[in-house]
This record gives C-alpha cells, sequence and structure tokens, in this order.
C-alpha cells in the first residue's frame, strides 16, 4: 500500500475512530482505545502511532512532548495503547488529542484530522496528584465542597483566610485565638461578666488599684486588713480641699489648711494628721460647724481692779505665776492666775519689761532711764540688780530668759544686745540703733531681736553671733518665740502684725488690721498669739496668726493696752492697760467648747503630732469621732 492509499485510508478511518478513555488507579499513563480503517476495510497489521496533546483544536500549542507508541498491534481495525504525556500536562484547561500514525518503522507519520478532544476522565491523573500539589494553588481552581467528613490529621495543618460555616461543634478551641465579643449567654455560668450582679464564692485577690464609683451604695462585710476604710493621701503643700473618705497626711513644715467638702452624707468622712513640724486647721465652708469637746482660746475674759500703768507682764508655763511691772512703782506678781497680785519690788525707777522661767522662780526686770537689769531666784524674795547694768545712758528696752532662768537676755536702746549667764554680762550686738525688742527660745540658744526703725536680728548661738536685718524696715515694737524658736511672731506701730516659720528668715504679713500694736505672745508651739494695741483692741489667733478675732465682747476697745503674756499651752493668758486710774488686768482661761463657730470664720487645729477623725452628721456639722493630741476650736 503507497503511501496516498494510506492516507486516504487512514483519514477515512478517523471518521471511523472513536476513542475509549479511563484512568489508571495513580501514575500519568491513561488506556487510550480506538479503532483504525484502512481502504475502507477494518485495519490489521502492526502500526506505529505519535500522539501530542494540544490547548485548542485548530492551531493549537504543543503541551508537554510528543508520546510514539510504536508497533501497535491492530487487530480488526481494533487497537488498545496506554498514553504517558508526563506531569504538566493535564493541569485543568481543556486538552485535544493530535494523532499521526505510520506502518511499522516505514516512512514518516501521517496526521490524522481533526483532533480528538481528551474527555473528563483523564482528570482522574490531575486529582490523584493533588496530594502532592507544591507552591501557591490558585483560587479559581478550586471550586465547589464537599458533603463528607473531612479528618485533618496533621497537628502542623496552617490555614489563612477567611472561614465561614457553622463552627458549632468545634472542640478544644483555645480562647487566645478568638477575636470579637462574646454575649454573656455564650459564657459559662461562673463567668464575671461587666454588667451584671456577681457573687464571689472564692477567696479573692486583686492587686491593681481598684475604684470604687459609687459613694453610697457600695457595701461590705465582714473583717478588712490594711489601711482601713478611709485611705491616706500624702500632702506636702499648705492647703488641700478634702473630699470624703479620705485621709490627709500633712507633712509641710508650716501650718496646712484642710477645707472640709462643700457637700456631704452623713457617714462620710475626713481624716487628717499633722506629720509637718508645725500643725493643721480645718477650714469649714459657709453653714458648716464642727461639733465636739475642744479648748477654747482667748474667748472669756475676766477684768481684775489691780489698776497702775502697767507696762510688761510675763508668765511661768503653766500660767499660774504672772510678774508685771508698773511703771514708775515697781514689780508685783500674782501666784494664782492673776486673781490675786502682790508687790514683790516697790521702787519708783521705771522698769520697762518683765521675764520669767518656766517654773516662775526665776525673774528679770529691765529699768529705763539708766536703770539696771535686776534679777531673783526665789520668785521675788530678793532681786538685786546685776552689776554694770546700771549707769547714766542706759535705756534697757526688753528683756528675756531661757526656760530655765540660768541665761538673761536684754537689749538697751542705742548700745546693743547683752546676754547675762554664769555671772557675767556679755555685750553682744552693738550699734546706734533703737533695739525695742527680745526674745528667747526655751534652751536659750535661738534668739531674736528688733529694731524701731528697722529689721528683725536672729542668733542660733545664744548671741554669740547675729544674722539680719531680716524683714523691711519698719517700727517693730515687740516679737515672741516658740519654744524651739522655729516659729516668731512681730508687731508694728502703726502697722500689721507678722509670723515667721523659719526662724526668722522669711517673714509674712497676717491678715490683722494695721494699727498701734504694742505687744504680742506666743504659746510654746507658736499656734495660739494673742496681741494688744495701745489704743485699739485685744486680739487672738488660735491659728499661727493666720486669722485674728478681736474680743471686744469682753474686753473694752479703744484703751491703751500695753502688754499681754501667754502660757506654755495658751490656756491661761493675762493682758495690761496702762492707766492709773482705770483699767487693770484682764484674764483669759482656757474652757471647754462645744461646738466650732458656724461658718467660714470657725475651725478647728492641732499642733504637730496631732490628728483627727471628722464624721459627716448632717446639717452641714461634722464630728470627731477620734483625735490624738491636743485639738481646739474657734
Amino acid at each position: 500500500m503507497n503511501r496516498k492509499s494510506l492516507f486516504l485510508s487512514l483519514l477515512a478511518g478517523v471518521l471511523s475512530f472513536f476513542p475509549l478513555l479511563s484512568s489508571f488507579g495513580q501514575g500519568t499513563a491513561f488506556i487510550y482505545q480506538g479503532q483504525l480503517g484502512s481502504s475502507g476495510a477494518a485495519a490489521n497489521g502492526s502500526y506505529d502511532f505519535q500522539f501530542t496533546a494540544y490547548d485548542a483544536q485548530t492551531n493549537g500549542n504543543t503541551i508537554g512532548v510528543p508520546v510514539i507508541n510504536s508497533a501497535v498491534a491492530v487487530s480488526n481495525g481494533l487497537l488498545t495503547t496506554s498514553i504517558d504525556f508526563g506531569t504538566g500536562v493535564f493541569t485543568g484547561p481543556s486538552r485535544w488529542l493530535g494523532i499521526a500514525v505510520r506502518t511499522n518503522g516505514t516512512g514518516p507519520f501521517t496526521p490524522l484530522f481533526p483532533t480528538q478532544p481528551i474527555q473528563p476522565v483523564p482528570y482522574a491523573i490531575f486529582a490523584n496528584t493533588a496530594s502532592n500539589v507544591v507552591g501557591i494553588l490558585p483560587a479559581n481552581l478550586l471550586s465547589g465542597g464537599s458533603t463528607n467528613m473531612v479528618a485533618l490529621t496533621n497537628g502542623a495543618n496552617l490555614f489563612s483566610g477567611s472561614f465561614n460555616g457553622n463552627g458549632g461543634a468545634l472542640t478544644n478551641v483555645n480562647v487566645v485565638n478568638l477575636t470579637g465579643v462574646l454575649a454573656d449567654n455564650q459564657l459559662p455560668t461562673n463567668t464575671a461578666f461587666l454588667n451584671s450582679n456577681q457573687t464571689f464564692t472564692a477567696n479573692n485577690t486583686f492587686n491593681g488599684a481598684n475604684v470604687f464609683t459609687n459613694l453610697y451604695g457600695n457595701s461590705f462585710s465582714g473583717s478588712f486588713f490594711g489601711n482601713g476604710l478611709v485611705g491616706w493621701v500624702v500632702v506636702p503643700g499648705t492647703t488641700v480641699q478634702a473630699s470624703v473618705d479620705h485621709g490627709y497626711l500633712l507633712t509641710n513644715s508650716q501650718i496646712v489648711t484642710v477645707t472640709l467638702p462643700a457637700t456631704a452624707n452623713p457617714g462620710d468622712i475626713v481624716r487628717v494628721a499633722g506629720a509637718g513640724a508645725t500643725g493643721w486647721q480645718v477650714a469649714q465652708n459657709a453653714g458648716q460647724s464642727v461639733l465636739g469637746n475642744f479648748i477654747t482660746y482667748g474667748k472669756t475674759w475676766t477684768h481684775t481692779t489691780q489698776f497702775g500703768q502697767w507696762i510688761s507682764i510675763a508668765s511661768s508655763a503653766d500660767g499660774t505665776r504672772l510678774v508685771a511691772a508698773n511703771f514708775g512703782t515697781g514689780l508685783s506678781a500674782s501666784v494664782n492666775s492673776g486673781a490675786t497680785w502682790a508687790s514683790i519690788l516697790s521702787s519708783p525707777v521705771q522698769f520697762v519689761s518683765v521675764a520669767s522661767s518656766s517654773d516662775g522662780t526665776t525673774l528679770a526686770g529691765a529699768v529705763t532711764n539708766g536703770g539696771g537689769i535686776f534679777v531673783t531666784t526665789n520668785s521675788g524674795s530678793t532681786m538685786p540688780v546685776i552689776p554694770g547694768t546700771a549707769g547714766a545712758g542706759t535705756n534697757w528696752t526688753s528683756v528675756a530668759l531661757s526656760a530655765s532662768g540660768t541665761q538673761v537676755f536684754a537689749s538697751a536702746a542705742n548700745l546693743g544686745l547683752f546676754v547675762y549667764t554664769n555671772k557675767a554680762l556679755e555685750h553682744f550686738a552693738a550699734g546706734a540703733v533703737i533695739w525695742s525688742s527680745v526674745a528667747s527660745s526655751a534652751s536659750g540658744n535661738n534668739l531674736a531681736a528688733t529694731v524701731y526703725n528697722g529689721g528683725i536680728y536672729t542668733s542660733v548661738n545664744g548671741g554669740a553671733s547675729w544674722l539680719g536685718p531680716f524683714a523691711t524696715t519698719q517700727n517693730w515694737r515687740s516679737i515672741t518665740s516658740s519654744s524651739d524658736g522655729t516659729k516668731l511672731a512681730a508687731v508694728v506701730f502703726k502697722g500689721g502684725i507678722y509670723t515667721s516659720f523659719d526662724s526668722g528668715a522669711n517673714w509674712a504679713i497676717t491678715s490683722a488690721p494695721a494699727t498701734n500694736w504694742v505687744s504680742i505672745a506666743s504659746s510654746s508651739d507658736g499656734s495660739k498669739l494673742v496681741a494688744v494695741a495701745s489704743g485699739g483692741d485685744l486680739y487672738t489667733s488660735a491659728n499661727w496668726g493666720q486669722t485674728w478675732a478681736p474680743q471686744t465682747n469682753s474686753t473694752p476697745a479703744g484703751v491703751n493696752w500695753d502688754c499681754v503674756a501667754s502660757s506654755a499651752s495658751g490656756s491661761t493668758l493675762a493682758a495690761g492697760i496702762y492707766s492709773s486710774t482705770s483699767g487693770g488686768f484682764y484674764l483669759s482661761q482656757a474652757a471647754a467648747q462645744t461646738t466650732s463657730t458656724v461658718g467660714t470664720n470657725g475651725f478647728v487645729s492641732g499642733g504637730q503630732g496631732s490628728a483627727a477623725e471628722l464624721i459627716y452628721v448632717g446639717n452641714g456639722v461634722f464630728m470627731p469621732v477620734s483625735s490624738e493630741g491636743t485639738i481646739w476650736g474657734n
């Protein structure tokens, strides 16, 4: 059979060529069954076949490498052969099979037309190799779904992207990997809910800061340990606005003012504790007061008819012993807090200042116009003059004693400051100025002195050296000191009242009115002050000079007040009027006080080391439920 007839016969045979495809269970080969005709009759014999995969039916591109199957047996026109294009041919898109044939080993291949579409059966090869896919599988190659259970047993399986469906039957899911918010009904019954009532039956520990903002709805029972119901806030400044159910630890060296809450409910608590060097006061708002047992200060005064030109007065620490100088008459003393008086030194000399030791047995008096310094160590039984202190031109203006009475300090106009100790008189500070007043601490180490129409000077070594001047140049008339020398107060004639809380280095004017101040005295802690003005009034302060109250309700106004004294606690006060025909002494004794003054003028105070817990009882009234140290009110 020549080539032409073979071609025509093969071409005719193609028309009767019906491929049957099936897949192997594994590998990439598949079985091809067909029928070959030659010259209108069924072919018989051995033929070579060439199979090629295309991506289109006509004018397609070859996919992969053509496969040649040689010596394929054809019997009565039927043939069966295996075709293996290898991997990378059946990847999803449609494929067409091109066939060429020749007589076994003779001549070139003759193509048969048309190409045959490869039906889906060979794609089982692709499915069989899916488990071996490497790289990224395009999303368009995935479709459909599975209604059967799929078990993924490799714990290293990874998934990314979004997954939809019902995951209700999932188990052993780690909540760390969950996102979103679960509704309360989706959580276990023993879960703590944000907006639901909770009952905690186990022991619970809260290490962080917990804030309970419902002030009046929170309820606690059982025992609590730690700082207590009220937390403490450290206050380094000098003022603080208090909040209910807070405690305030006051550490500033000066007086600290704690203002009560403007509104409160019964049972609300405010605590104060004075750790600073001075003390504290609780200030009130309009309509507020504090109900309790306090010590009054200088509110009630009693008049004694001991007329005289009283120019100076001094007190023992307990206030029972007083000594007073009557200008041009001598010295008088009292051993019953001023109720009665007796002359201890009758002399026409002009005493201008007196001082007392803490026990009242050592007394000193200074005389002007050439007089001297008189000292007694036996309560006035004998009172000699210190040698060298008298003489023409010596105008003593003030005298002070240490608490023990062993050190005598004095100021002389135009001469300076002197100290008498161990029976020796020493002259320390000189200057042609008018030294008007001198004050001493209990130890005698801290001293302070004023200059009329000058400044203020201080010493921390018993007068061996002096610092100053401090404050401004004014008509300083009188100065007083706390027992430790850190708190000072001084008055200005035709001026105001000034205080210092740092041993005189810095001074601040108080709220006292400007007038003819002539004398001032202090309690041992400096908290309570009393001052008098010539032709004016008698004033007291129970809060370190911050506020002042005139005592015109029980003392005369507009008289020539000239001297004032205080016991160490401030519970006993004495003030004298300079008049030979009227006036005399006015005395004040501390008494129990059950309430502070209502409103902003009222307050309660305490010194260093004192504390108070105030509870609100309603109608603008607070009440101490506990306190430490002496608490006084105004």
